[in-house]
């Protein structure tokens, strides 16, 4: 007898700004409705397939918020918006983004979303450029169709106003429009009740991750990502937060808890990564089993799992099987994934006929039924996540599934159970000491450490944490303050893995920039919530301080201007350093509309010279009332902050992070058509020869207007008297 254990991850990172109260990115809600829905809905079908579900705690919350408490994103918010009312900003970003989905089995089948996509053409042209051939109906349907094509096949079945909005196609309204969104809803709000109905007929076992989907071991101990890749770089500061490891694992219990009237058998640990620092934790958090990959099992063993040329396992007695890990006091039962058979799945019987696919699968477990395993069936797991894989499967894998569930419905020695349910019944006979430390990737942690990005990200956490702890203790704040409570959620948040995986050059999103900044957001909540001001270098995107490739060129000599706001001569700013801002758009940030149009930097031997240019048209309503602040990351933190640009006297001051505000102005500065400001190093206590980094805003009435550059910082060397010098020479 085989025995098969299918068990789906399900996770999306928390994307809530907690203290804005709306969500930047919209996954949560359209994985629910088809994906969430839709491979519960599907198992119902086949009363004799039972399998193992995996939430993890933060999802759950995600879920909940938006089928109870009308969570709002803000792919949402611009459908809501009649195209009537929408701004060319809108415009422009629905054309970038209402497109975010599988292009051959989302897109292409729909006559309309596809006539719209190739409107759009992403290859050759710019949403600007495409902006006027787009008509106020165009964007209604394209409103429509962007969330319509999430809705899997199964929900679609059971609804005639959904099947009848497919074959409209076009030419939607706004009740159309008000119905696919109303509706998302009302699914969303059946996705944990038809889990736990299906958890009480024991079809399937519902299971938990760590609360924010952190990596434990790191948590724990950063070096543990050193015992596979010894050579790996590790952040310069380490951080130790095995207490948040802990919470991580008690609030995903807890929040289990409260959905589903029970404590849960087991947990898929974030990425499958584990260490021996992982297992008192779950061991303490009364979890009976974990699963792990089968590359974490063949270095924790003496034996090693071996397989055919085919892929087969060869040796099914070491991999299909539970194990006891006990570490000290300590123990829990694991169970580790067919790595092959898993990815199989995941990514490549999507491009196999559902005949064949089903078939190499069933001969693969065929292979196994000679093998004798003392009277125990084997345990075959199969671990994926259970989200991502049918985007790429025709009909969202439905034909797939139904033909796998069947096939081994009708197997009379094939059998699919939950993993617990196995474990219950065949206990470990077999128990590991140690259990290697790493991930279902690559069997190591170096997706999310070890990378410049991931380094500086860690780092930044970390200043951020020990903030929080040196705060609270010197402000004696009690244990129980609500804000208190809401910062050390926010770093909670913050370590959770998805962050840490877009960081660096081995995964491509393009949502990077929005992770990148939202991982910041959760940050500087941390100060905020605590009413302190937040270091200016989370201002400063993670990957743009880790890409030296920069969007401007450097100065190339000393410098000699007329501060009169207007460009002298031909010659005055020509050694300066330039950046433009139309070279350094893109999709999520367009240049219309923008007041700064350019940006020179440069210096003569005593002072740092800067010039802003405007678009005329553009900057004319921030004349009045609105003023220019430069801030500096490095070496040390401070501000020029100019005075409102309608001041007469035009004057700055200097502020700095451990001085506070000068009581000085400065005077060096001149607005006409152009701004020119000078500012002497000595009185920034800049040193020559050493690295600065800044970046300039404009702003009104402390909100930000606009930020050059946009996504990273100017660097630059003070210079020594002989700068011109070894320019000349270089």
């Amino acid at each position: 007898m085989i025995n098969v254990a299918f068990y789906w991850h399900q996770h999306q990172p928390y994307y809530k700004n907690n203290l804005a109260g709306e969500y930047s990115m919209p996954w949560v809600r359209l994985h629910a409705i088809k994906d969430y829905i839709g491979m519960a809905l599907l198992l119902e079908e086949f009363p004799k397939v039972r399998q193992t579900f995996n939430y993890v705690g933060c999802l759950l919350e995600q879920i909940v918020d938006y089928g109870e408490n009308h969570a709002v994103d803000l792919f949402w918010r611009l459908t809501k918006l009649s195209p009537y009312d929408l701004t060319e900003s809108d415009k422009l970003w629905i054309l970038d983004n209402f497109f975010s989905a599988n292009r051959q089995y989302m897109i292409e089948p729909y006559p309309r979303y596809k006539e719209l996509l190739q409107k759009r053409n992403f290859r050759r042209k710019r949403p600007k450029d495409v902006l006027k051939d787009f008509s106020d109906s165009d964007f209604q349907d394209l409103q429509v169709w962007a969330n319509l094509t999430w809705y899997h096949p199964l929900v679609v079945r059971q609804d005639t106003a959904l099947i009848e909005l497919f074959k409209k196609g076009e030419g939607f309204t706004n009740e159309d429009k008000e119905y696919v969104l109303s509706r998302q809803i009302e699914v969303i709000r059946q996705v944990i009740p038809l889990h736990k109905r299906l958890q009480y007929m024991k079809q399937i076992e519902v299971t938990t991750s760590p609360y924010y989907h952190p990596i434990l071991p790191l948590l724990c101990n950063q070096e543990s990502a050193q015992v596979v890749l010894p050579r790996l770089l590790l952040p310069r500061k380490r951080m130790l937060a095995g207490e948040d490891a802990k919470i991580h694992v008690e609030r995903a219990v807890h929040a289990y808890e409260r959905h589903f009237g029970q404590k849960p058998r087991g947990m898929w640990p974030s990425e499958g990564a584990v260490s021996d620092n992982v297992i008192p934790i779950v061991a303490g958090a009364g979890v009976n089993w974990l699963a792990s990959d089968e590359e974490i099992l063949d270095c924790s063993l003496d034996s090693k799992i071996r397989r055919n040329e085919y892929g087969d396992v060869v040796t099914p007695e070491i991999l299909y099987k539970p194990y006891r890990v006990c570490v000290g006091d300590h123990s829990v039962n694991m169970v580790f994934r067919d790595h092959n058979l898993s990815d199989l799945i995941g990514f490549q019987y999507s491009k196999y006929s559902v005949d064949a696919a089903v078939s190499n699968f069933m001969s693969r477990l065929d292979s196994l039924k000679k093998y004798d395993n003392n009277g125990r069936p084997l345990l075959v797991t199969i671990i994926l996540d259970g989200e991502n894989a049918w985007e790429y499967y025709p009909n969202s894998g439905v034909d797939f599934l139904r033909k796998l569930y069947e096939t081994i419905s009708n197997c009379h020695d094939v059998e699919c159970v939950r993993i617990g349910d196995y474990i219950d019944a065949h206990p470990p006979e077999h128990t590991l000491h140690h259990i290697s430390p790493g991930s279902w990737i690559g069997h190591n942690l170096a997706t999310w450490i070890g990378h410049e990005e991931k380094n500086m990200a860690w780092e930044l956490l970390e200043n951020t944490r020990s903030f929080l702890v040196k705060h609270t203790e010197v402000a004696m704040l009690p244990v129980g303050n609500k804000n208190v409570a809401d910062a050390w959620d926010e770093v909670y948040i913050a370590e959770g893995s998805d962050w840490f995986w877009w960081f660096g050059d081995d995964h491509f999103t393009a949502y990077k920039n929005e992770f990148d900044s939202l991982f910041r957001i959760h940050l500087k909540n941390v100060y905020k919530l605590l009413n302190v001001d937040y270091p200016k270098v989370l201002d400063v995107p993670v990957a743009a301080k880790a890409d030296r490739r920069k969007p401007y060129t450097l100065p190339t000599g000393f410098m000699e201007i007329k501060l009169d706001g207007v460009v002298s001569n031909y010659f005055e700013w020509l050694s300066a350093g330039v950046y433009t801002v139309d070279k350094d758009m893109d999709a999520m940030h367009r240049t219309s509309g923008q007041p700064i149009k350019e940006m020179y930097f440069g210096f003569d031997v005593n002072n740092l010279c800067i010039r802003l240019g405007f678009d005329k048209a553009a900057f004319s309503q921030y004349r009045k009332n609105g003023k220019c602040v430069i801030t500096f990351v490095q070496p040390t933190e401070m501000q020029i902050l100019t005075s409102n640009f309608s001041d007469k006297p035009l004057r700055f001051k200097i502020k700095n992070s451990n001085r506070g505000l000068s009581e000085k102005y400065f005077d060096s500065i001149s607005l006409d058509k152009i701004l020119e400001l000078s500012c002497a190093f000595a009185d920034l206590g800049l040193l020559p020869d050493v690295e600065a980094e800044f970046f300039v805003e404009l702003v009104r009435d402390e909100e930000i207007i606009q930020r050059v550059p946009l996504r990273t910082v100017f660097c630059f060397s003070v210079p020594s008297k002989d700068f011109e010098g070894i320019m000349w020479q270089v």
